[in-house]
């Protein structure tokens, strides 16, 4: 394995950060997020998109805008946890905030909000009872020096006062650390945190972001947050009155159009994208398109077959690729959605959605963001939002519509 294809085999990793000379722009979201943080003192954003769209090379795009700007980004990424909370949350933000050099905090001023979390229980222990002469048995017998039996009995009563944490309590030391990074670095404080959509209990990232948003909107400076595709589909997000100025989507690459029509500018992204990705390319020019059109928009699609072709020419031996590897690594990608297919329902709305003409009619349906959280149905919003089956989806429909439709007949 030469260097350019050890090289290859490590840029198209899914977990691969992109480094700055990696990001190919991609529309103007960094300089929409900065139009909605810079007029206003404390905005809170979302930013919803499904998984693998490219949320966090845009937020890295925004973080280096930001860096020639009159704020201090602060980025940080929360990772793939069981859950989260407030608390966490903010113990999270307030550690890279400490760690960011430019911040200029000194321990004693991160050490106040770190004792939130070390406050300890008060106990008092209570001994009651008696002691004297006894004879033998009773409770705790000892023998004395003077060879006479001496009876000790003790109650011990412990009584313990919980100490209550105030959320606000850890907002009002949070806000003081911010407005202390801010003093010292001469900059507005901005938090860019990614990967919240990676949380794997979903109801703790609706408590937090939904029923205590009334605290999420007290932190004291801007904060972008993204969240599952599933909040860009909340009717009750939409509706409450909630601190957060706006929904922000990464959708797919819109390579085809509603209408099946090819989109070149969009091609050309994703080309530019593989192209610094890719030293090593056996791949030729019309079947990289394939591959493109295959991932449905999906970057992170795209990646994994395109590394999963790369490695078995390195591995045969082959300087070119022909269309029966492509479709064969495009299998495994179809393969993959048997296992998350795991209701008829689920099984009934793909049906339908591969039968309809409208991309339209599904954005009523009740299994939307289950569907759009398990990648069958992929977003798209060039100029308009819709939606279709994702391309291994679709395929494993073909491949078993006559048993799919035969078992969904009443």
């Amino acid at each position: 394995m030469d260097a350019n294809q050890k090289k290859t085999l490590g840029l198209l990793l899914p977990y691969a950060a992109a480094e700055a000379k990696l990001i190919v722009p991609r529309g103007k979201l960094p300089e929409q997020l900065y139009a909605e943080i810079l007029p206003a003192d404390t905005p809170k954003v979302l930013l919803a998109g499904q998984r693998g769209m490219g949320k966090a090379t845009e937020l890295k795009r925004l973080t280096e805008y930001l860096r020639h700007s009159e704020f201090l980004p602060v980025f940080l990424q929360f990772g793939a946890q069981p859950s989260i909370t407030q608390a966490g949350l903010v113990e999270s933000m307030a550690q890279a905030l400490y760690l960011h050099p430019a911040s200029k905090l000194d321990e004693k001023s991160y050490r106040h909000l770190q004792d939130w979390f070390c406050l300890e229980e008060t106990s008092n222990v209570i001994e009651e009872g008696h002691k004297g002469e006894a004879g033998i048995g009773g409770e705790y017998v000892v023998v004395s020096a003077k060879k006479k039996i001496l009876r000790k009995s003790l109650k011990k009563t412990k009584k313990t006062r919980e100490l209550v944490r105030d959320a606000r309590e850890l907002l009002n030391r949070f806000n003081d650390l911010i407005h202390r990074a801010r003093k010292s670095s001469e900059k507005r404080v901005v938090f860019i945190v990614d990967d919240i959509d990676k949380v794997q209990d979903a109801s703790s990232i609706e408590n937090t972001f939904i029923h205590a948003s009334h605290l999420v909107g007290q932190i004291d400076c801007p904060c972008i947050f993204t969240v599952p595709i599933t909040y860009a589909t909340s009717s009750y997000l939409r509706i409450a009155t909630l601190p957060y100025t706006g929904i922000y989507r990464v959708p797919a690459v819109e390579l085809m159009d509603s209408k099946g029509t090819r989109n070149e500018s969009a091609f050309d992204f994703m080309r530019k994208v593989f192209h610094l990705r890719m030293p090593f390319n056996p791949i030729p020019g019309a079947l990289l398109d394939k591959v493109l059109e295959y991932s449905g928009g999906v970057l992170i699609d795209a990646m994994r077959m395109l590394r999963g072709i790369c490695k078995r020419a390195i591995l045969d031996g082959v300087t070119t690729i022909d269309e029966g590897v492509v479709e064969e690594e495009f299998q495994r990608l179809v393969d993959d959605y048997k296992f998350v297919f795991d209701k008829p329902l689920l099984w009934q709305k793909l049906s339908a959605m591969c039968k309809a003409a409208n991309k339209q009619a599904i954005m009523t349906d009740d299994a939307l963001a289950e569907l759009l959280y398990k990648m069958k149905v992929i977003e798209y919003w060039e100029k308009r939002l819709w939606f279709d089956p994702h391309p291994a989806a679709r395929k494993l429909y073909e491949q078993n519509a006559q048993v799919i439709d035969g078992a969904l007949r009443p």
